[in-house]
């Protein structure tokens, strides 16, 4: 064996040692922060009750006795997230496969620094414009009393996340080895047959991650949602009724509640239920794309 190819492999021994640090190292930050909010949430999941906690819809902190219940938020979160997921999701996917397969290079040369700005945008300036702008516009058209409401907070997080479902779903449309578009165009298809029914199955991996990536921004969005949804602890019966998401919570009663007290560690339950929810989301998404992979293989599929 040549002094190259040690050389090589130990380089590739070397890289595969600094992954593995570094995954590890990711995976055991995320049990941390797991163990520091369950730790700090456990005096209420005692106090309540996980039935209570998470299905309760009356949050009263200073009732005697503290009614503590997140179904209410957890139920406007998911107005605002999902929602905002549903408006985006055929946005950043139809943009995606444009840039991937048929922009001209000049034009998708100005789109993605676009884009890249879009993300380094804060927040606050979001939700200053959606007060600004949105706010007023319902207000003045739909001739409401109060423009705020879970369907304004999911406009402005639509445009959050689409540079992220626009990015990552490009990266894994050209992920995908150049062979299976030049067979498809080989054997005579247009080039939109082959980026709708050969490219976009290829890359379903990588385009639901965008999707979970963007949902789990929305999920934990906080100065867009605290700006718009309308911050109003009732359980919201429709998108465009006034609500007050997990993240919103937080931000607006952690820092005058009592530390120690049994309404601090309710919020801190209170992000660990949005932690476990966007993971579990995760996950399962993990499993069906794993199960769906192996059914493929099974049958013979590409």
């Amino acid at each position: 064996m040549s002094f190259k190819t040690k050389q090589q492999l130990w380089l590739n021994a070397l890289a595969g040692l600094i992954y593995l640090l570094v995954s590890s190292g990711a995976m055991l930050l995320l049990l941390a922060i797991v163990f520091f909010m369950t730790r700090e949430s456990w005096p209420a999941w005692s106090a309540m009750g996980p039935a209570r906690l998470i299905g309760g819809l009356d949050w009263s902190p200073l009732a005697n006795p503290p009614l503590l219940g997140l179904g209410a938020m957890i139920c406007s979160t998911l107005w605002t997230a999902l929602g905002a997921i549903l408006l985006a999701a055929p946005i950043g996917l139809c943009s995606a496969v444009f840039l991937a397969e048929f922009a001209p290079t000049w034009l998708a040369a100005i789109i993605r620094p676009v884009l890249n700005v879009l993300t380094g945008i804060p927040s606050v300036v979001y939700g200053f414009l959606g007060a600004a702008v949105l706010v007023k516009y319902f207000e003045a058209s739909w001739h409401m009393a109060s423009g705020e409401s879970l369907f304004c907070a999911s406009l402005v997080l639509t445009v959050m996340v689409l540079p992220y479902i626009v990015a990552t779903s490009e990266a894994a449309l050209r992920a995908v080895p150049g062979e299976y578009r030049q067979a498809a165009l080989a054997l005579g298809v247009s080039r939109q047959y082959a980026a709708l029914k050969v490219m976009l199955p290829l890359a379903s991996r990588g385009l639901l991650g965008a999707l979970i990536l963007a949902f789990g921004r929305a999920a934990g969005e906080t100065m867009a949602v605290l700006m718009l949804a309308g911050n109003i602890l009732l359980f919201p019966t429709s998108w465009f009724g006034k609500g007050e998401p997990i993240s919103a919570l937080i931000a607006l009663e952690l820092g005058t509640s009592v530390a120690g007290s049994l309404h601090y560690r309710a919020l801190f339950a209170a992000g660990l239920v949005l932690l476990a929810f966007v993971m579990c989301i995760n996950m399962l998404i993990n499993i069906l794309l794993h199960s769906k992979k192996n059914g493929v293989h099974k049958h013979g599929g590409y």
